[in-house]
């Protein structure tokens, strides 16, 4: 068995970056086995051992320790089933890629990242605002950006609106799949027709676009915080995303 993982901080795109992957192969996705939910109801109905992988991961210190590993192996393969690989997506900081790498070493790991303000706005749209840290989660960006950029196969959020043909080839060959036209054409369909939130399909994609990055909630403090940081900042300009605050409010300045 192959597990291949996604990697990404939350509302960075990767449920459907994931599930629209894996669609076109039917291949199974066992969405954040260690994250701190019970993932055994509907909609994801992962075995009943994965309330007790949270437990377990939780008492171990969030370290990927041997009994975490085996538990987590045993539930993939579980999910598997007959299939060739199961897609793993782990949209949290935690554990780092040295230690993923450790205790998974026949793992294929791809990472996504997406603009921090256009990320943090999704998260404040949603009013998830329990769902990052301290300095409106400026440093667990930019722990993930460093480690996003020492990655040999990543992604970002603008090759998946931009370019979502290249975005999936990119991601298949992260992982070490064989496909064809016929599976990016599949994939690119799935994107279109289905809108994941919180890995829930809640409907086709909005057809005005991303709803995160046309209404903005961001306090001017978040705002200010990431563009005053001089990494962040030279991180997002050479990512080609604006540094212009202007771009993340929701009423915008004049520019006359």
């Amino acid at each position: 068995m192959t597990t291949c993982r996604l990697h990404a901080l939350a509302r960075s795109g990767s449920s459907v970056a994931a599930y629209a992957a894996a669609a076109p192969f039917s291949i199974p996705v066992a969405d954040e086995l260690l994250g701190p939910w019970d993932r055994t109801g509907p909609p994801y109905h992962a075995p009943k051992a994965q309330a007790d992988l949270v437990a377990l991961f939780k008492a171990e210190g969030h370290r990927l320790t041997p009994p975490v590993v085996a538990l987590t192996t045993q539930l993939l393969t579980q999910m598997r089933g007959d299939a060739p690989h199961i897609v793993s997506k782990w949209p949290h900081l935690r554990p780092s890629p040295d230690e993923w790498q450790a205790a998974f070493p026949h793992d294929r790991a791809v990472y996504l990242i997406r603009n921090p303000l256009h990320r943090l706005n999704s998260l404040y749209c949603r009013s998830q605002l329990q769902s990052f840290g301290p300095n409106q989660d400026l440093h667990r960006f930019k722990q993930y950006a460093a480690w996003w950029q020492a990655q040999p196969h990543r992604v970002t959020f603008d090759q998946f609106k931009s370019d979502p043909a290249a975005f999936f080839r990119a991601i298949w060959t992260g992982w070490g799949w064989t496909f064809d036209e016929t599976h990016v054409a599949r994939a690119i369909a799935y994107a279109r027709e289905h809108y994941h939130a919180d890995s829930r399909v809640e409907s086709a994609r909005p057809a005005s676009g991303v709803v995160s990055e046309t209404r903005f909630a961001l306090p001017d403090d978040a705002i200010d915080r990431y563009l005053s940081d001089d990494d962040v900042r030279a991180f997002m300009q050479t990512m080609h995303w604006s540094t212009d605050p202007r771009d993340y409010r929701a009423i915008p300045d004049s520019r006359s």
